[in-house]
């Protein structure tokens, strides 16, 4: 008899948590003894994804009754399917999916996934929220993730860890096509200092921008440095005004959306990360599996699988001098380049595989039932 597992979210756009949602999907989707479905808004990113590839899906309305149009939805699918696990990704979902617990089988367990660390607000809603006993399990990316229900959930054994994971060999096997070298007419020889994330304030790309400078100033080499964003956002405009007013409209690049991430990181030289908040982004794990060495802030769970002078260097958040000295020092010292590009393989190909995932999430679904 199978498990019945019904995933639910309110997202339209394709973010990270609803990608890695699909990533379990397809991972556990041969597995006979485990059936799943989606709910998703109708148009959305999702939606679309889901039609092409025939899965299961259902959709609703996102309108002004989205709660309402929710609820009904997982009320009534639950129902029809005899869903055993209710499994939200997003906080907004989580409301439609605590009322609709209310109308269905008692035996179905309900858990939330939560992929950020973005501070939850001591407030009596939020702890009767997050604290609900109809919540089995909530699957954080990271134990940081886990340290922002500190204040918010008692019962800390609510709790549950299960690290993201990506397709190593995808990353491990492309090589340098030069892409960027050629877009933006580098010579040859030009190092590329890298980022890839959405151009918002969690991000902090002005750190960036100030880490670029400082670089630019202190730099030295033999060689010449370049700077490249890519991910789009709000705060376009104002990075590129902010990138210009710094005198750097020479040697950093907005690059847009891009769809061919595994194709574009081989030709970093240091993957630089900025942000201020995080749960633990698969960025890391693509430049780990790219063999790219990172340099980045103490965001998040970042420092969980980044250790100084190991697989990686972290500083405090907004140190820009930090952050520039730990670039500079990586590019100069080709020995130390190698030792942490070696560990960092080692770390993402060993423990961040997707055969990791498909073990813990199906491991984990098991217990449930």
């Amino acid at each position: 008899m199978s498990i019945k597992i019904l995933n639910v979210t309110s997202i339209k756009e394709l973010r990270g948590g609803d990608a890695q949602m699909y990533t379990v999907y397809n991972l556990l989707k041969n597995k006979n003894d485990l059936k799943q479905y989606i709910l998703c808004p109708e148009n959305s990113v999702l939606a679309k994804i889901c039609k092409e590839d025939n899965v299961n899906c259902f959709t609703y309305k996102k309108n002004k009754f989205k709660l309402l149009n929710l609820t009904f939805a997982i009320i009534k699918i639950c129902k029809k399917e005899s869903i055993d696990i209710l499994h939200i990704h997003d906080s907004s979902a989580l409301n439609s999916g605590l009322i609709a617990k209310k109308f269905i089988n008692k035996s179905v367990s309900l858990i939330l996934s939560r992929k950020r660390n973005n501070k939850i607000k001591d407030k009596f809603l939020n702890r009767y929220k997050y604290s609900h006993p109809n919540i089995k399990k909530i699957i954080c990316v990271s134990k940081a993730v886990e340290a922002i229900f500190e204040n918010i959930i008692p019962n800390k054994e609510r709790l549950l860890t299960i690290y993201d994971s990506i397709d190593v060999e995808k990353f491990t096997s492309k090589n340098s096509q030069n892409l960027l070298h050629k877009e933006f007419d580098f010579t040859p020889d030009t190092k590329i200092i890298g980022n890839i994330a959405g151009l918002t304030n969690q991000k902090d790309i002005y750190t960036f921008i100030d880490t670029a400078k400082k670089i630019k100033s202190k730099n030295n080499f033999t060689f010449p440095v370049k700077f490249i964003v890519v991910g789009d956002g709000p705060l376009k405009k104002d990075l590129i005004d902010y990138a210009n007013i710094n005198d750097l409209q020479e040697d950093l690049f907005f690059t847009g959306y891009r769809s061919n991430i595994a194709d574009l990181l081989p030709e970093f030289n240091i993957f630089l990360i900025t942000a201020i908040t995080e749960g633990l982004p698969l960025t890391i794990y693509e430049a780990f599996a790219s063999k790219i060495p990172v340099v980045a802030t103490k965001a998040g769970g970042i420092p969980e699988i980044i250790i100084n002078n190991e697989t990686g260097f972290v500083t405090e958040l907004k140190n820009s001098d930090g952050l520039s000295d730990l670039v500079i020092e990586l590019l100069k010292n080709p020995d130390l380049e190698e030792k942490i590009k070696t560990n960092a393989y080692k770390l993402v190909k060993e423990n961040h595989d997707l055969n990791n995932m498909q073990k813990h999430y199906y491991n984990f679904y098991k217990s449930l039932v």
